[in-house]
């Protein structure tokens, strides 16, 4: 087996699941080479892709090293892939190595924060557009949670400016499934 500053190399082939969301865990990872998807459920009918990783010092499960806590999503490898396992103990080692993986590390936190804070702000304005929308419809009749949507899905999914969001909506969810 093959180690980086205390730490496993590890070799991923394509399709196979690094770790399952929901798997305790103290680790985390850092792509050396090939693609890694990060997926909420996994294999199931609510399935939803969350990001796809493939620049050289991608990390993935920080939250195991550096909170404790459980897989929040299922890692999977959409090519072959070799990453760094990062462990606590030689965790200061590796970034005394390789002060650029630390940065790009930072620098891929902070920017999930800010996916994270934006998608946060879109999802206000969601449910202040139908909160308003709702208390306007009072007297007329009622249109459909999924109609409302429909309707404000250019917030939601960036649609296209020459595409109906009404076809757009279809069209997404036959492809990605439900709009969960």
């Amino acid at each position: 087996m093959e180690y980086d500053a205390g730490n496993k190399v590890v070799n991923v082939p394509k399709g196979h699941v690094l770790y399952h969301q929901g798997d305790e865990c103290n680790t985390m990872f850092v792509l050396l080479s090939g693609a890694m998807g990060l997926y909420l459920n996994y294999g199931t009918k609510d399935q939803f892709a969350l990001i796809v990783l493939s620049d050289k010092g991608a990390s993935l499960g920080e939250m195991g090293l550096l909170e404790g806590e459980p897989r929040n999503a299922t890692a999977v490898a959409l090519a072959d892939s070799v990453l760094i396992e990062l462990e606590e103990a030689h965790f200061q080692e590796f970034l005394e190595k390789h002060p650029n993986l630390g940065m790009k590390m930072i620098k891929d936190l902070a920017g999930r924060f800010k996916v994270v804070t934006e998608e946060l702000q879109n999802a206000q304005d969601v449910v202040r557009t139908i909160v308003s929308e709702l208390e306007s419809d009072k007297s007329k009749e009622k249109k459909s949670i999924r109609e409302k949507l429909k309707g404000i899905a250019d917030v939601l999914l960036d649609v296209p400016k020459d595409v109906p969001p009404d076809l757009y909506v279809t069209c997404y969810t036959r492809t990605h499934g439900n709009l969960h």
